[in-house]
Protein backbone atom coordinates (compact mmCIF):
# COMPACT_ATOMS: atom_id res chain seq x y z
CA UNK A 1 0.00 0.00 0.00
CA UNK A 2 1.36 3.39 -0.91
CA UNK A 3 -1.13 5.91 0.53
CA UNK A 4 -3.99 6.54 2.92
CA UNK A 5 -7.27 7.68 1.36
CA UNK A 6 -9.37 9.48 3.96
CA UNK A 7 -12.84 9.92 2.45
CA UNK A 8 -14.72 12.37 4.66
CA UNK A 9 -18.48 12.93 4.79
CA UNK A 10 -21.78 11.48 5.89
CA UNK A 11 -24.17 9.26 4.02
CA UNK A 12 -27.04 11.00 5.83
CA UNK A 13 -26.83 14.17 3.71
CA UNK A 14 -26.63 13.86 -0.07
CA UNK A 15 -24.50 16.97 -0.59
CA UNK A 16 -21.97 15.68 1.94
CA UNK A 17 -21.77 12.04 0.82
CA UNK A 18 -19.11 12.52 -1.87
CA UNK A 19 -16.34 11.15 0.36
CA UNK A 20 -18.11 7.95 1.38
CA UNK A 21 -19.15 7.26 -2.22
CA UNK A 22 -15.57 7.77 -3.42
CA UNK A 23 -14.38 5.41 -0.68
CA UNK A 24 -16.89 2.78 -1.74
CA UNK A 25 -15.85 3.05 -5.41
CA UNK A 26 -12.15 2.79 -4.55
CA UNK A 27 -12.66 -0.27 -2.34
CA UNK A 28 -14.56 -1.94 -5.20
CA UNK A 29 -11.65 -1.11 -7.52
CA UNK A 30 -9.16 -2.68 -5.10
CA UNK A 31 -6.88 0.37 -5.22
CA UNK A 32 -3.37 -0.01 -3.82
CA UNK A 33 -4.09 2.14 -0.76
CA UNK A 34 -5.71 2.03 2.65
CA UNK A 35 -9.23 3.44 2.32
CA UNK A 36 -11.01 4.97 5.31
CA UNK A 37 -14.54 6.32 4.88
CA UNK A 38 -17.20 4.40 2.97
CA UNK A 39 -20.98 4.30 2.85
CA UNK A 40 -21.06 1.59 5.52
CA UNK A 41 -18.28 3.12 7.66
CA UNK A 42 -18.25 6.88 7.06
CA UNK A 43 -15.65 9.24 8.49
CA UNK A 44 -17.72 12.13 9.85
CA UNK A 45 -17.27 15.18 12.07
CA UNK A 46 -18.07 12.94 15.05
CA UNK A 47 -15.30 10.39 14.46
CA UNK A 48 -12.72 12.26 12.34
CA UNK A 49 -10.31 12.91 15.21
CA UNK A 50 -10.36 9.23 16.22
CA UNK A 51 -9.66 8.15 12.64
CA UNK A 52 -6.76 10.59 12.33
CA UNK A 53 -5.24 9.32 15.60
CA UNK A 54 -5.68 5.69 14.49
CA UNK A 55 -4.17 6.33 11.06
CA UNK A 56 -1.15 8.13 12.51
CA UNK A 57 -0.57 5.31 15.02
CA UNK A 58 -0.76 2.54 12.39
CA UNK A 59 0.66 4.04 9.19
CA UNK A 60 3.53 6.20 8.03
CA UNK A 61 2.15 7.01 4.59
CA UNK A 62 0.92 10.17 2.90
CA UNK A 63 -2.74 10.98 3.48
CA UNK A 64 -4.97 12.02 0.60
CA UNK A 65 -8.06 13.67 2.11
CA UNK A 66 -11.27 13.74 0.06
CA UNK A 67 -14.32 15.82 0.95
CA UNK A 68 -17.22 17.66 -0.61
CA UNK A 69 -17.26 21.43 -0.34
CA UNK A 70 -19.50 24.41 -0.97
CA UNK A 71 -18.76 27.32 -3.25
CA UNK A 72 -19.58 29.19 -6.42
CA UNK A 73 -18.25 26.67 -8.93
CA UNK A 74 -20.64 23.78 -8.44
CA UNK A 75 -19.21 20.65 -10.03
CA UNK A 76 -15.62 21.86 -9.72
CA UNK A 77 -13.02 19.32 -8.56
CA UNK A 78 -9.92 20.71 -6.87
CA UNK A 79 -6.61 18.97 -6.18
CA UNK A 80 -4.11 20.77 -3.97
CA UNK A 81 -1.03 20.10 -1.97
CA UNK A 82 -1.66 20.35 1.76
CA UNK A 83 -4.53 19.72 4.13
CA UNK A 84 -8.22 20.49 3.90
CA UNK A 85 -10.43 21.85 6.66
CA UNK A 86 -13.45 19.55 7.02
CA UNK A 87 -16.63 21.29 8.16
CA UNK A 88 -15.17 24.78 7.75
CA UNK A 89 -18.20 26.03 5.78
CA UNK A 90 -20.41 25.05 8.73
CA UNK A 91 -18.11 26.74 11.22
CA UNK A 92 -16.91 23.44 12.67
CA UNK A 93 -13.50 23.41 14.31
CA UNK A 94 -12.16 20.09 13.07
CA UNK A 95 -8.50 19.19 12.59
CA UNK A 96 -6.83 19.97 9.28
CA UNK A 97 -6.01 16.73 7.48
CA UNK A 98 -4.17 15.54 4.41
CA UNK A 99 -0.84 15.85 2.70
CA UNK A 100 -2.86 16.19 -0.49
CA UNK A 101 -6.52 17.28 -0.68
CA UNK A 102 -9.23 16.65 -3.19
CA UNK A 103 -12.53 18.49 -2.94
CA UNK A 104 -15.58 18.62 -5.16
CA UNK A 105 -18.11 21.44 -4.94
CA UNK A 106 -21.59 19.97 -4.50
CA UNK A 107 -23.54 22.99 -3.25
CA UNK A 108 -23.57 26.78 -3.33
CA UNK A 109 -22.35 28.86 -0.39
CA UNK A 110 -23.64 29.50 2.22
CA UNK A 111 -24.51 25.91 3.04
CA UNK A 112 -27.75 25.01 4.71
CA UNK A 113 -29.36 21.74 5.63
CA UNK A 114 -31.94 22.33 2.89
CA UNK A 115 -29.31 23.05 0.23
CA UNK A 116 -27.14 20.08 1.15
CA UNK A 117 -30.19 17.81 1.22
CA UNK A 118 -31.50 19.15 -2.12
CA UNK A 119 -28.43 18.04 -4.09
CA UNK A 120 -29.20 15.23 -6.49
CA UNK A 121 -27.53 11.92 -5.66
CA UNK A 122 -26.81 11.30 -9.35
CA UNK A 123 -24.83 14.54 -9.50
CA UNK A 124 -22.78 13.64 -6.42
CA UNK A 125 -22.22 10.13 -7.79
CA UNK A 126 -20.94 11.47 -11.11
CA UNK A 127 -18.51 13.76 -9.24
CA UNK A 128 -17.45 10.81 -7.07
CA UNK A 129 -16.65 8.74 -10.17
CA UNK A 130 -14.46 11.55 -11.52
CA UNK A 131 -12.68 11.90 -8.17
CA UNK A 132 -12.16 8.12 -7.99
CA UNK A 133 -10.71 8.18 -11.52
CA UNK A 134 -8.33 10.97 -10.49
CA UNK A 135 -7.20 9.07 -7.41
CA UNK A 136 -6.80 5.83 -9.34
CA UNK A 137 -4.54 7.66 -11.83
CA UNK A 138 -2.53 9.29 -9.02
CA UNK A 139 -1.97 6.04 -7.17
CA UNK A 140 -1.08 4.10 -10.32
CA UNK A 141 1.95 6.33 -10.99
Amino acid sequence: MNAILLCIGTDLVIGDCLGPIVGEILINRNVNAYVYGTLTRPVTAKNLTSYIEFIKSKHNLPIIAIDSCVGENIGNISLKSGPLAPGAADGKKLPLVGDLSITATTCAYPPSDKRFAAVRVGFVYSLALKVADLITALISR
